[in-house]
């Protein structure tokens, strides 16, 4: 098989940036929470509604991303999640109420909901079928990176806040400390917003939308043209079969033969969001500084939270196919209950 790489690791770098920023905007936040505490003299109710408030318009995005996607493009959809984060970024920034701060949380909730949806599925419709689970991957592995960067970039705003550098005072990066924090993450959404013109449409929605030449000439810079025409029938007999299913009633995801494959799946779902990590996450810095080792030394310690988290994100990605899908969950539950427990 004729495979670009560099050409399918370029383009699935540029749409798996939205994972990046996605990872960025849910944990920048945390570096926030001690100076927006002071600033808008917030209780303990209000700081947890500012950290979730993200999650409520980010199911929202996921519900909207897929059917939005279907009817405009891929590409479209992650244009708008680009700008969209640009805007909660400066939005936050500059807030002069905690209301404004809300709000501007909720905007970039909606691009979380998207990108989380969009970029995966982008990549999986691009790559060969030997490589899609690698370069899918690559996304997951992008948002512990975004993780990663803004526990670093919230540290070195607060030890460049404490410096004698003169641009520091200019920018008033020690009072405004918290407003660059969330600001910054502008700068990585508009690099994503002008990346994704070099980005082509997805050959599956090319093809639902009939343009089948352009679908076949996209395919034919990722896979080669000989590929290219095994995956453009594939594909179109994929759309054909889809056009004539029949709906599907609700009472249908009950019957015997598919009640433990949804079971499963619910349960997975659900409990991969409550072991807890999201916390640790969330607060990481003043979990840290409650232990009284100082605001510096808790930002840093949550440097090195992210670290790990990267670490065996990529462990992870090694060995998954070898060790297989059910032993790393269930290793990956006793961890993390071992982890909670020593940590509570």
């Amino acid at each position: 098989m004729e495979v670009n790489k560099n050409y399918i690791i370029r383009i699935a770098a540029i749409v798996a940036l939205g994972g990046f920023i996605l990872g960025f905007d849910a944990s920048v936040i945390s570096g926030t929470l001690k100076f927006v505490e002071h600033e808008f003299s917030l209780n303990d109710i209000q700081l947890g509604w500012l950290v979730s408030s993200i999650t409520l318009t980010a199911a929202l995005g996921t519900f909207i991303a897929g059917p939005l996607s279907d009817k405009i493009g891929r590409r479209s959809v992650l244009k708008y999640a680009a700008l969209l984060f640009a805007v909660s970024a400066l939005f936050s920034a500059f807030s002069t109420t905690f209301t404004m701060l809300i709000i501007g949380r909720l905007i970039g909730g909606f691009s979380v909901g998207a990108a989380l949806i969009i970029a995966p599925m982008y990549i999986a419709e691009v790559s060969p079928p030997d490589k899609r689970g690698q370069m899918v991957s690559f996304n997951q592995l992008n948002i512990v990176i975004g993780i990663s960067a803004a526990f670093f970039t919230n540290y070195l705003i607060l030890r460049l806040g404490d410096s004698d550098f003169g641009w520091v005072n200019t920018i008033n990066l020690k009072k405004w400390n918290w407003r660059w924090m969330l600001g910054l993450e502008m700068f990585p959404a508009l690099l994503y917003y002008i990346g994704l013109f070099i980005v082509p449409q997805s050959p599956r929605w090319l093809s639902m939308k009939g343009s089948l030449i352009e679908a076949r000439q996209t395919l034919q810079k990722f896979v080669g043209a000989n590929e290219a025409a095994k995956q453009m029938k594939s594909i179109e007999e994929s759309i054909l079969q889809e056009g004539k299913k029949e709906k599907v009633q609700f009472g249908e995801l009950f019957k015997k033969n598919i009640r433990l494959v949804i079971l499963v799946g619910i349960i997975v779902a659900i409990f991969q969001q409550l072991v807890g990590i999201n916390s640790v996450m969330f607060y990481a810095p003043l979990i840290f500084e409650q232990t009284g080792i100082g605001t510096d030394a808790s930002f840093l310690q949550a440097i090195l939270v992210g670290l790990v988290n990267l670490i065996f994100t990529i462990v992870a990605m090694k060995i998954i196919d070898k060790l297989g899908r059910k032993p790393m969950l269930i290793y990956g539950m006793i961890g993390m209950a071992t982890a909670m427990l020593i940590l509570a």
